[in-house]
């Protein structure tokens, strides 16, 4: 950028103004190497690159982990929870005590299971991109899957990979996955990541590219071949949207991604998953671009239209003060 020096001094002070894990979705509103400074702290910090060595916690983890069991089933007793977790069950008593002086997991008095209590709500408040994700997102990717059939993600960026957020592989009458909550995609190896990239802002584009071609993932060998990943984004661009047939990953399904966006601000994916044993990626662009944008648009308008009504609710208290 004109007139700046990338010093040190100044990542740090991006990555000070920034909010932790939605930086990227909020490109342009808080310092301009804000995401450039969280991603390559991210990506160092995955890699060991200039980080010190910190030894885990190994109860904490230990926790952590019967608590995703519990909340995967609802409700299990101490047996359950050990032989699904892995910790042996005179530990599982022990966390769930903690857990349960500290507000997070009551015992049932007739059945004797452990269950979520209403606090671990709390612990995803400050997770934002689940605002439109599940708001907004969540339930027009259904009305799409009523109509197609095809399964449809919605995801977004983190670090050097697009992470899915919501899906409807769980009610499509077409889909063979399931689990996919949660899933990593490749930026050049998956639909969604090629439409992030092809339509990110320049700045953020270039960056990705420069951390995906030091990157010793397998999956992003291919930002080292310069040219070929600028055709690829050039092709993308062209096209309007991402698309793959097959590949490494995943062999048995395609799928066409599109870019979701308020104003200037790139938030996210959206993309419907074929199989590729019975539709073509031209048959599959044929059948699903069009209802694919239409739900796009409508996801578009949606998030605007929320925008708009909370700047109208903030500017009418503050004319209460003036």
């Amino acid at each position: 950028m004109p007139g700046e020096t990338w010093t040190s001094s100044a990542i740090r002070s991006a990555i000070t103004s920034s909010s932790h894990g939605i930086a990227a979705s909020r490109w342009g509103e808080t310092h301009p190497l804000a995401w450039w400074a969280q991603t390559r702290f991210a990506f160092c910090s995955h890699s060991g690159q200039g980080m010190m060595s910190i030894k885990p916690i190994q109860s904490f983890a230990r926790g952590l982990s019967v608590l995703s069991v519990l909340n995967r089933y609802g409700s299990a007793t101490a047996l359950q929870l050990a032989r699904e977790s892995g910790v042996p069950r005179p530990t599982v008593y022990r966390l769930l005590q903690t857990l349960m002086d500290e507000g997070y997991v009551r015992r049932g008095t007739a059945d004797d299971r452990f269950h979520l209590r209403l606090r671990v709500r709390g612990l995803s408040e400050g997770f934002e991109d689940e605002q439109w994700i599940s708001a907004i997102a969540g339930p027009a990717l259904a009305e799409l899957t009523g109509r197609i059939s095809w399964p449809c993600d919605v995801s977004t960026l983190d670090g050097l990979k697009m992470v899915i957020h919501e899906t409807t592989h769980r009610i499509a009458p077409l889909s063979i996955d399931r689990n996919m909550v949660g899933r990593e995609m490749p930026i050049l190896g998956s639909s969604s990541g090629l439409a992030y990239i092809a339509f990110a802002p320049k700045l953020q584009r270039d960056a990705l590219l420069e951390l995906l071609a030091t990157s010793t993932d397998p999956h992003d060998a291919l930002a080292r071949n310069t040219e070929q990943v600028k055709r690829l984004i050039a092709t993308t661009r062209r096209r309007g949207y991402g698309l793959r047939q097959g590949g490494a990953l995943w062999p048995h399904t395609g799928s066409i991604a599109l870019p979701v966006r308020v104003g200037q601000r790139l938030l996210g994916c959206i993309n419907t998953v074929w199989m590729a044993r019975a539709v073509s990626a031209a048959d599959g662009v044929s059948r699903c671009l069009q209802p694919l944008r239409e739900t796009r648009d409508l996801i578009e308008q949606r998030l605007s239209d929320g925008s708009a009504r909370g700047k109208d609710r903030r500017h009418r208290g503050n004319a209460q003060w003036e």
